[in-house]
């Protein structure tokens, strides 16, 4: 039997506290059934080829400013979307990946999304289905001394925060007034490369073989990787996956700091920490550069490790397998 040994050191106090907030999230009661449930109710079959994404999502052609820093993010407008829409606990990023799953999984390439035309409302009940079904957000029945909020009600603000955040970074236009009845029902995505980067409004199409671009294994959407990963680490699979601007080497992709920060506008700290969640959860192979045999960093360690996309680690129902890591690295002393 192969023996796995991790060297990372043990969580410290500021990493253990993170995970023990997002594993009390995650095992919050009906969590992992919510997660279930939306695979149930996801309208039409996304292709075997998986999650096809242009470019332009995930990396910026025009790089960020030469004096940007790597030990802070970029500001969200000098990002691609994958990295403008990250938030600490929002719903933007999975709401952008969940519309173009289902427009994918509904219309044939080359096809424009037209979002509206399907059976879905922005807020569903449980005879129609909404967008409200789609999107995981920690939200249960809360009683009041004057009210009783709806776990619906809570998605449904989810979803209308995340819908603003679209509009802003240019990914979705929304035909109604602010304030206006049904405002959110007719929705119109758009090319995920955002409108700033194409420099003008360009409705979404799904993507033709042709074009570049890039796939997330079927399973990221359909097995709940989507709803259980935190935004960081979506966006640093979308870099492996993209590739653009890395160089390969033995199967593997090397990306240099550089481009990591004003291309994908991932930064040191939010790298280093995804890197290593998602190579615990068994999604990311990474192969360090610089190490001794006991784990220890040598000087060198900033040197660009190797990453590769595990594609079959997404084939595995995602809750219990983030639950059971967390556990496991929160019982390391």
């Amino acid at each position: 039997m192969e023996i796995s040994i991790d060297f990372t050191r043990p969580p410290n106090k500021r990493e253990r506290e993170k995970y023990e907030r997002r594993l009390q999230r995650l095992e919050r009661p009906g969590f992992v059934e919510d997660v279930e449930k939306i695979a149930g109710s996801f309208p039409g079959t996304l292709p075997a080829t998986g999650l096809t994404l242009r470019h332009g999502f995930s990396y910026r052609d025009k790089g960020i400013s030469a004096d940007a820093s790597d030990r802070k993010a970029p500001p969200p407008e000098m990002r691609p979307p994958a990295t403008r829409l990250i938030t600490s606990r929002g719903g933007a990023l999975r709401f952008e990946l969940t519309l173009i799953a289902v427009a994918q999984a509904n219309r044939k390439a080359g096809a424009r999304a037209r979002l509206k035309d399907l059976p879905i409302e922005s807020v569903g009940n449980s005879t129609r289905l909404g967008w409200t079904d789609l999107l995981s957000a920690d939200a249960v029945d809360t009683k009041k001394r004057d009210a009783y909020i709806t776990a619906r009600e809570k998605r449904a603000r989810s979803v209308r925060s995340a819908l603003n955040s679209l509009e802003a970074a240019g990914l979705v236009v929304i035909a109604e007034r602010e304030g206006a009845r049904g405002r959110y029902d007719s929705l119109l995505l758009l090319n995920e490369s955002g409108r700033d980067a194409l420099g003008e409004v360009e409705e979404y199409r799904v993507p033709r073989a042709a074009e570049a671009t890039f796939t997330l294994p079927e399973g990221f959407v359909s097995n709940g990787w989507l709803h259980v990963l935190e935004d960081s680490e979506i966006a640093l699979l979308l870099m492996v996956a993209c590739g653009k601007g890395g160089f390969p080497d033995g199967g593997l992709l090397a990306m240099d700091s550089q481009t990591r920060l004003r291309h994908y506008g991932i930064h040191r700290d939010s790298f280093s920490a995804a890197r290593k969640t998602l190579e615990w959860f068994g999604l990311l192979q990474v192969e360090e550069l610089n190490r001794h045999d006991d784990g220890r960093a040598e000087e060198a360690d900033l040197r660009v490790h190797r990453l590769g996309l595990i594609r079959d680690g997404f084939d595995e129902a995602a809750p219990q397998i983030v639950v059971d890591t967390l556990r496991r690295q929160l019982a390391r002393r």
